[in-house]
């Protein structure tokens, strides 16, 4: 029986773009744990950025994976934070310097960016889904470890495929994911959402069939492979759509919430009839 869901934000429980989780999402979520399951989201994104999706429902965050596996929540105590060093990061803004198109972001507690390299303008439109709680240019990247990173490089396509394998070559200690065209995000060599579930399910006292995960792409993989239950979106990459188990209606169409009703209609029927029941979409 399923016990834990977690769920991709971007492409997968939203579409990309958007500024709120649909009111379906959040009474799909709410159904869920009044049968006892327990929500997160699995993200790229920072807790901030996540509550200002998730419409500032506590319930829907306090417990999830962030920034790809570096801050790890249960029932809102952070059970791990993974940060990057201030000297690292002043070596990826060297290697950005003069690129146009191109920028570093480090993301401060209080969920502003702060932005070393090409303008606004170069930087538009991506930047201001990037920055949802403010933004600053500066001179330099900050003399400090930071836990949200992540590179603009508004360029064209296979000059951001160039940038990015340069990137991998030169930083061995990071990883670069690329779910998104003009963004990757920067993340400790190694770390993934993986990663997390890891703890959660030390944390919960529960095995890999007992939870539930929905993705779309790259930086899912590692994701869908630790858990018995992965779900891909209609809109997954094909890379992301082949590795996982079961399959969902597209981002657009809320599919992740359509899916959210059948786990918890099948946990009801289960609490109901003392036999367990399987969600319709994984008939």
């Amino acid at each position: 029986m399923i016990k834990l869901i977690l769920s991709d934000m971007d492409e997968t429980l939203i579409s990309y773009g958007m500024s709120r989780i649909s009111p379906r999402t959040i009474a799909a979520i709410h159904a869920c744990q009044a049968e006892g399951l327990v929500f997160g989201p699995a993200t790229g994104r920072n807790p901030l950025e996540v509550a200002d999706f998730l419409c500032n429902d506590a319930r829907c965050y306090q417990t999830g994976i962030m920034v790809n596996g570096q801050q790890v929540f249960l029932e809102g105590r952070l059970v791990r934070e993974v940060a990057i060093d201030a000297a690292l990061l002043a070596r990826l803004a060297d290697r950005l310097r003069g690129r146009r198109g191109c920028a570093l972001l480090t993301y401060r507690a209080d969920g502003v960016a702060e932005w070393f390299g090409g303008s606004r303008k170069e930087l538009e439109p991506i930047i201001d889904n990037a920055t949802r709680q403010g933004d600053r240019r500066v001179d330099a990247p900050a003399d400090h470890p930071a836990v949200k990173v992540g590179i603009i490089a508004n360029i064209a396509r296979e000059e951001e495929l160039a940038l990015r394998q340069e990137l991998v070559e030169a930083f061995p200690e990071l990883d670069f994911p690329n779910t998104v065209p003009t963004w990757f995000d920067v993340v400790p060599h190694g770390l993934s959402k993986a990663d997390g579930i890891e703890i959660l399910q030390h944390e919960m006292g529960i095995g890999s069939d007992e939870i539930c995960v929905f993705g779309d792409a790259s930086n899912d993989l590692e994701m869908f492979s630790r858990v018995h239950h992965s779900c891909a979106v209609a809109n997954a990459t094909p890379e992301a759509a082949a590795a996982a188990r079961w399959h969902v209606g597209a981002a657009a169409e809320d599919g992740v919430a359509i899916a959210l009703e059948q786990i918890a209609e099948a946990a009801r029927q289960t609490r109901l009839t003392g036999i367990e029941v399987v969600p319709a979409f994984m008939r």
